[in-house]
């Protein structure tokens, strides 16, 4: 019997398989036309990529069933090192924030704590200014505009050179508060967890130490702030 007819039997089977949905038969003959040589059809390669696609899946599931293990496991042994968590606390970001979850990977921010940013942008318009008046305004002019061109470069995933003098303060401008803005939902969302220590060294996540130094400081501040203001509101009540 020919390779063509043989092979042709082997996909008038599958088909058979797929239809009765004996879908093991169909792995089993699937595997047989692969290791024929023959090329799939396109019915052939949709049920392999299904079948990829549904082992992957599981392979995802048990990779986070396993972190999420670890993560357990680890809270519970280091559980008297870890910040304790305040229910009012966390009710209060994700009202400021007007934080809503769609889904597990998904959380949208369309509000902001203004007890905290407003004072800090504030502070930090002032030192813009400041250092800006101490240049003539056409020199001024002249180093923005290299100072930008310097920047955009994060635009197509390069380092900035940083050679010019107002590069850092381009940044600022551009960069500086989104970054602080989501590195203190990050500190928040790992506090949240259950995760985030009383004493640590501080990470550099993507937006360098400095901007990381800044989005924690300003978390511990508004901590701080909050259980001072439920202290105080416990002892009015009092």
């Amino acid at each position: 019997m020919s390779n063509f007819v043989i092979n042709w039997w082997r996909s008038q089977q599958f088909k058979s398989a797929l239809q009765r949905g004996d879908t093991r038969s169909a792995v089993k003959i699937l595997q047989e036309i692969q290791k024929s040589g023959a090329s799939f059809s396109w019915l052939e390669k949709l049920f392999r990529d299904k079948l990829q696609l549904e082992q992957n899946s599981q392979e995802h599931k048990r990779e986070t069933a396993n972190l999420r293990k670890q993560i357990t496991e680890a809270k519970e042994s280091k559980s008297h090192l870890l910040l304790n968590l305040d229910a009012d606390f966390i009710k209060h970001i994700y009202e400021a924030f007007k934080l809503v979850e769609h889904d597990e990977y998904k959380l949208q921010a369309t509000g902001i704590d203004e007890s905290i940013f407003d004072d800090f942008e504030i502070r930090l318009v002032e030192y813009l200014q400041e250092e800006f008046s101490k240049i003539p305004e056409q020199q001024l002019v002249i180093k923005l505009e290299d100072a930008l061109e310097d920047i955009n470069n994060l635009k197509i995933g390069k380092d900035p050179d940083y050679r010019f003098s107002l590069t850092p303060h381009v940044y600022f401008m551009k960069y500086f508060l989104e970054n602080v803005y989501c590195l203190y939902l990050a500190w928040f969302l790992i506090y949240q967890d259950g995760l985030l220590p009383a004493k640590l060294n501080i990470l550099d996540i993507a937006a360098g130490p400095g901007t990381s130094a800044y989005g924690l400081a300003l978390f511990f501040k508004v901590v701080t702030i909050f259980l001072i203001f439920l202290k105080c509101t416990y002892l009015t009540i009092l």
